[in-house]
């Protein structure tokens, strides 16, 4: 999966709840990984820290173009 900034992904939901649309704000290196900062699409003032590799795990997160 090719991940670019500004990408939008939406986080594959388990059970009733909908799904939540993010977008990649940003890379980071830490330790040597590769991490992508994510907002949510309705609040664009909290910032998650995630894995590259959880982002690249289809049956968590797809990209929506």
């Amino acid at each position: 999966m090719e991940l670019f900034i500004d990408n939008i992904l939406e986080r594959i939901s388990d059970g009733d709840f909908p799904p939540k649309r993010f977008k990649i704000r940003r890379l980071k290196t830490i330790s040597g990984l590769i991490h992508a900062v994510i907002v949510d699409l309705k609040d664009e003032q909290s910032e998650m820290l995630v894995a590259l590799s959880v982002l690249e795990d289809k049956s968590k997160y797809k990209i929506i173009k």
